[in-house]
């Protein structure tokens, strides 16, 4: 029996309102286009086995007609993945997702030869519902085809290629939790108690009204359960609501950099005195401030950002995620005195933030490294207008509840830097999205292109000037806008003569 015969034993008797299991083993893959990959009966036994994550590129071959400032690799071109898998028939009345943290990149998904949708970007993560696709039984396989098409000339750096990051398949019941669907905020954090409220985005995926109970207990760092809340809500047919809760904590214990605490909340759902979601979220009691006097408080204590810009791959490994290198990393880092990372210049893996969670590192989140105006051929700057806004909104949604992220960076060196009407429009729009779906965190970007980015006011348009290089120019423009806060976003290992 192909793949999903592993975990058969595993979930066949879980009744747990909410499954969730790695789709990481038993794929097969061809470099190369191959006709009809998508359809189901197409023949794949010739393909190459593998477990995911995986990264075609660093498998070479190296050579010189590769881009060098991608380290001469083939990370573009076209390649499939398939895998094919059973599903109990008791799994009849889940609903199913598939997904994935990372697909590098343009990837189109099939399953069973229906065609799920298209994700350009290739460093924010996915899902599909296919309930309604899904065949059940262990005579009925299943098959979910994946192509990837990266293109020569979209990277500025070495991106990696392939199903690089984690899969996972989803069950879940009709009432359930959204994807990405919590946000927990500490309203105000005191030395007796703290104040927070957690929303929480409830789906109503049947075809009747839902009246339920949302529960919501928060267990500390120990363990022990410190808050408990019980609240009414309903739900329409296939609609969606937010619910609010509002919580104490007494006795808080903060998040730091030097003590990383972690709380965690469980909401679970309850209809007709059934559970019909249990959904848990990680997060931290902080409290950060940026000012122009200061600089970084957090928890009320100053805290100068000791910052490294890292971008996603791990080095001869490639951009395939490896959970010990990613630490191995993070370790490297602390040993080198850094306490922040900038995640140049794009998202990163969801892996890479639990571990600054746990290890106390500071993290700025950044979305994009173009808008509009390309800085390489193929890049981002093709698919912006299309994707931008909810590419933006899924970085934000899967990553505002880590503790460790303390600002959210919408561009890198943006070209539109020198275009005084297209650059501010942008900016400012990316900005509300931003404060929309995140109010408490600032927004930044890394300007390098001085003097436009002020006198046109796009760097006003953000919350946090990042300003890179040229550091003999940061107290000018401090003294032009005196109410601005200011940091080195990008700038030089070694220090530099005034001219």
């Amino acid at each position: 029996m192909p793949s999903f015969q592993s975990p058969l034993p595993e979930i066949a008797n879980d009744a747990s309102s909410r499954i969730r299991y790695s789709f990481n083993d038993d794929w097969r893959f061809h470099k190369g286009d191959f006709l009809d990959a998508h359809a189901p009966e197409a023949p794949d036994q010739s393909w190459r086995k593998l477990r995911l994550p995986h990264d075609w590129a660093i498998e070479g071959p190296f050579d010189e007609k590769y881009n060098a400032r991608c380290g001469g690799l083939p990370f573009h071109g076209i390649a499939w993945y398939r895998k094919r898998f059973f599903i109990p028939e008791h799994f009849a009345d889940k609903a199913i997702s598939i997904e994935f943290d990372g697909a590098m990149n343009n990837s189109e998904v099939w399953i069973n030869g229906h065609f799920l949708g298209k994700r350009p970007y290739g460093y924010i993560g996915f899902a599909y519902d296919v309930s309604r696709y899904i065949k059940f039984g262990e005579e009925d396989e299943n098959v979910i085809s994946v192509k990837l098409s990266p293109e020569d000339l979209s990277s500025r750096w070495y991106p990696g290629a392939g199903l690089y990051r984690n899969s996972w398949i989803n069950f879940t019941e009709a009432i359930r939790v959204a994807r990405n669907g919590t946000f927990v905020n500490t309203d105000s954090l005191e030395a007796s108690h703290a104040k927070i409220s957690l929303k929480t985005e409830i789906e109503n995926l049947s075809n009747v009204k839902a009246n339920i109970e949302v529960e919501t207990k928060i267990y500390a760092p120990d363990q022990q359960l410190v808050a408990h809340e019980i609240t009414p809500a309903s739900v329409l047919s296939n609609e969606q609501t937010t619910h609010t809760q509002s919580l104490v904590i007494k006795s808080p214990i903060h998040w730091d950099i030097n003590s990383p605490n972690l709380y965690k909340a469980v909401t679970s759902l309850i209809q007709n005195g059934e559970q019909t979601d249990k959904y848990e979220t990680t997060f931290g009691l902080r409290a950060i401030e940026f000012n122009n006097a200061d600089g970084f408080l957090l928890n009320g204590r100053k805290v100068p950002l000791q910052g490294v810009c890292l971008h996603h791959d791990l080095g001869p490994l490639g951009a395939a995620f490896n959970l010990r290198a990613t630490e191995r990393q993070l370790e490297i880092m602390k040993e080198m005195g850094v306490n922040a990372i900038r995640t140049s210049h794009n998202p990163p893996s969801i892996e890479q933030l639990d571990l600054c969670d746990r290890m106390g590192i500071l993290v700025q989140v950044e979305a994009f490294d173009c808008w509009e105006m390309a800085k390489v051929e193929n890049g981002y700057s093709k698919y912006f207008k299309d994707s931008h806004e909810r590419d933006l909104r899924d970085m934000i949604r899967r990553d505002r509840n880590h503790p460790s992220v303390i600002m959210w960076s919408i561009g890198n060196e943006i070209l539109e830097q020198r275009d005084g009407s297209l650059g501010p429009k942008i900016a400012k729009r990316l900005n509300n999205i931003c404060h929309e779906e995140d109010p408490t965190r600032p927004t930044t970007a890394g300007f390098n292109i001085y003097p436009d980015a002020i006198d046109n006011g796009l760097a006003a348009a953000v919350d946090l000037v990042g300003l890179n290089y040229k550091p003999t120019r940061y107290k000018e423009v401090l003294q032009a806008h005196p109410d601005w806060i200011v940091y080195g976003a990008e700038t030089c290992m070694t220090p530099t003569r005034p001219s």
